[in-house]
């Protein structure tokens, strides 16, 4: 078998993932100037604007702008590198699964560092706990041959701290200990461990980074 078979293509979203909607609506407001960096197609400046948000969005592929275009959102072809943008020209700046694919993810930080005003809001793969996983399972996110990046919540909170003085790392998308077990069995053991019956070994799929800004 062929890597290639094995590790896939990341590809952009073709339809925004609602939690990270959620998390990006508990921290912007309505008249914030947003830019979506990295936002490939579009997909989660489209779903913003349908909710009353007037966000940009940018990144490296010209395919992927000429899509974002089509919904209808404003949208340039550049290197998240090299942003064409005066300093603080966006109140909030969106990085959404990014930093785990750009080589040079720290002079992506010191660009977004320069452009934002108020905050910046990442996610990015978890990789805590991974050898926690049961043997022979892995996270998808591990198969992907384009993710030249990868972060545990220490490993983002050091990179973050070498930039900005306000921030916090989250883990989320909680995943019971249980991954090779049956659907059904896994959902009884996640319910026990949410009401506190049983303990389970946390494991968390994503991070979840809100920077502030200093005045």
């Amino acid at each position: 078998m062929d890597k290639e078979e094995i590790y896939e293509l990341g590809l952009p979203a073709k339809e925004a993932y609602m939690p990270f909607i959620k998390f990006a609506l508990t921290h912007i407001d309505k008249e914030d100037k947003i830019i979506d960096v990295g936002g490939g197609e579009g997909a989660y400046s489209y779903e913003l604007i349908k909710r009353g948000y007037n966000p940009v969005c940018v990144d490296i592929n010209e395919d992927y702008i000429k899509k974002s275009k089509e919904r209808g959102v404003e949208s340039y072809v550049m290197d998240s590198t090299s942003l064409e943008f005066d300093d603080n020209s966006f109140d909030v700046v969106i990085l959404f699964e990014v930093l785990e694919h750009v080589k040079d993810f720290e002079k992506l930080l010191m660009e977004l560092k320069r452009i934002a005003r108020k905050k910046i809001l990442i996610t990015v793969p978890n990789c805590t706990g991974i050898e926690q996983l049961k043997p022979g399972f892995t996270y998808d996110h591990l198969l992907a041959r384009d993710h030249v990046n990868f972060f545990n919540k220490k490993d983002l909170e050091e990179v973050l701290s070498k930039y900005f003085e306000n921030y916090k790392v989250e883990e989320t998308e909680q995943l019971p200990n249980t991954i090779g077990l049956s659907n059904w069995l896994n959902y009884i053991i996640f319910g026990l461990n949410r009401l506190k019956l049983i303990k389970a070994t946390q494991i968390y799929y994503r991070l979840y980074a809100v920077i502030e800004m200093e005045d």
